[in-house]
């Protein structure tokens, strides 16, 4: 019996027990019925597919062809189109190989990771902006930026909410310490504006001012990482974060590394065309 004895053959197929946070992780079986661990490598690779296999990501075909319409010189209206759309999914794979980093280090890196690069995307714009002079558009962006996340954000959120429970709990704490650092940053924002109405005011003035608001307001912001992250992190956690059973992440430090400095690259080297 056994010379005719078949080879088992592997195959890899889904494995996806309850509670998993992602649908690629997999694991080795054979046709008589055993199943290893996928090695490192093979993880690697489920783990970037599961990034860049999203409906989202068809778009990052507009990445080639918005740095073409910049090299070749296509237009002002193709290359902007182009590498806007081109923003779009790079900001996707952005997010998701920064959450991927995040999950192996420390609480306190990990939020500071997704609060530095979550932001990546208007961050390398603006800087392009800036250097090519179009400091009213920067601005807008920013008015923008404000708004969209206290009305948009905030609105959805309240639908959200609605949809899944008729009353919505939520920490009085930690939302006081948001409401008072928007608040604080509303201010912020006027300050500059209503002391350059002062006839006696000068431009430099107005610039030393909005400097000296500016490096306030980045302390304000370094010690509201602390206090969310370190020492008062028990108020911002969710209920969700809580769950055991969680299977480890598929991406490795150094490939989620990677994939998020390629990434930034690429964001950086498509802003520079869209605000060309």
């Amino acid at each position: 019996m056994a010379g005719n004895e078949m080879r088992a053959r592997p195959s890899v197929v889904p494995f996806n027990p309850k509670g998993a946070r992602y649908p690629s992780e997999y694991r080795l079986t054979t046709s008589v019925g055993l199943d290893a661990p996928l090695t490192w490598g093979q993880k690697q690779i489920a783990g970037i597919k599961d990034v860049f296999l999203q409906p989202i990501n068809v778009l990052l075909i507009f990445v080639p062809l918005g740095i073409c319409a910049g090299r070749m010189g296509w237009g002002p209206l193709a290359t902007f189109s182009l590498n806007f759309v081109a923003i779009v999914p790079l900001a996707a794979v952005l997010g998701a190989s920064t959450e991927a980093l995040a999950s192996h280090t420390g609480q306190m890196i990990g939020g500071l990771l997704n609060a530095t690069f979550g932001n990546a995307v208007e961050m390398i714009v603006t800087i392009n902006a800036i250097n090519a002079g179009l400091v009213s558009v920067v601005q807008q962006s920013l008015i923008g930026s404000i708004l969209s996340n206290l009305l948009l954000v905030l609105g959805m959120a309240f639908i959200a909410a609605g949809l899944k429970t008729s009353t919505a709990e939520f920490n009085s704490t930690g939302a006081g310490t948001n409401v008072s650092c928007l608040v604080l940053s509303s201010l912020a924002l006027t300050l500059p504006t209503v002391f350059s109405y002062n006839p006696e005011t000068t431009n430099e003035d107005s610039v030393n001012l909005s400097r000296i608001v500016a490096i306030v307001m980045g302390f304000v912001y370094v010690a509201f990482l602390v206090f969310q992250l370190r020492t008062h992190a028990d108020l911002f956690s969710g209920h969700e974060e809580e769950e055991e059973g969680v299977a480890e992440e598929l991406l490795g430090v150094s490939t989620a590394s990677c994939l998020l400095f390629a990434t930034t690259c690429a964001v950086a080297y498509c802003s520079e065309f869209l605000v060309d």
